[in-house]
């Protein structure tokens, strides 16, 4: 009898204990499932309604942002109307500033180009060959010997050599004293005519009216600009009561001189030793 009642509390007992461990099992799966759907309340719930749309809900933040977009970009559109008209002009101005940069950026261009071009030439234009006797007859040794000065100047280019001197015959006027400026800056002076030959040759290459070297004070005697005394004269009949001599070109050599005021414009003749 004991050992039957022994068996009943055992078996009563493990009957209870097995019903403690399914309760308590029970209030801890309640504990972790209220738990964990504390913690993941932000990202799963159940549907409110069997119908609900969850990619509606999910949708409500970007559309969120495009509202506030459209808020802004409606906000700029309400700006006064002198400022969006302010902006049109400065958008305008800058658009016209910026064509008008181009443009000029490239006549610029254009004009060093055209300028460097034309510098060269001019430079060539300009250039002159001059060169002594033995160094025409190095270049130009089979040439005979009216053609050996053909393109080597001993005097530059625009001058005339007569015996030992060269003289250049101008086309520009100046008077007498702007006249013997301009030969000193080319080494030369105005010509002093002291021989025949001399003014043979140079009425006979003359075609205008030149000042020549020859000047005096009011009332004074005739003097070159070397200072020395008038000798020779070829002046032509009462051609002498001015103050600075001239030549008259393509007149008889003995009496092709003639005077005039030195503030007369008129071409002149320089003259430097070859």
């Amino acid at each position: 009898m004991e050992l039957q009642k022994f068996e009943k509390l055992e078996v009563s007992g493990e009957h209870q204990k097995g019903e403690d461990e399914e309760k308590l099992g029970t209030v801890k799966e309640s504990e972790l499932l209220e738990k964990t759907g504390k913690d993941n309340d932000s990202e799963y719930r159940t549907l409110d309604r069997s119908t609900e749309n969850i990619y509606e809900t999910t949708l409500v933040p970007s559309t969120a942002k495009t509202g506030e977009s459209c808020e802004i970009t409606a906000h700029h559109s309400k700006l006064p109307e002198e400022v969006q008209r302010g902006i049109r002009i400065y958008r305008t101005m800058s658009i016209i500033l910026f064509v008008l940069t181009v443009i000029l950026a490239a006549a610029v261009i254009a004009l060093c180009a055209r300028i460097n071009i034309r510098s060269t030439c001019f430079k060539e234009e300009i250039q002159e060959k001059v060169c002594d006797v033995q160094l025409c007859n190095e270049l130009y040794p089979a040439v005979s010997s009216e053609k050996k000065d053909a393109g080597c100047h001993r005097c530059g280019q625009g001058w005339l050599q007569f015996e030992n001197w060269c003289f250049f015959l101008s086309s520009a006027r100046e008077s007498w004293s702007r006249s013997r400026e301009q030969c000193r800056k080319w080494g030369a002076d105005l010509a002093v005519i002291d021989n025949q030959r001399v003014q043979a040759f140079l009425t006979g290459k003359g075609n205008l009216v030149y000042w020549i070297g020859l000047s005096r004070s009011t009332g004074g005697e005739w003097t070159w600009i070397n200072q020395t005394m008038l000798a020779d004269s070829y002046w032509a009949p009462g051609a002498n009561g001015q103050n600075c001599g001239c030549l008259m070109g393509k007149q008889l050599p003995s009496r092709s001189w003639n005077s005039a005021p030195c503030t007369h414009y008129t071409a002149y003749i320089c003259q430097k030793v070859v």
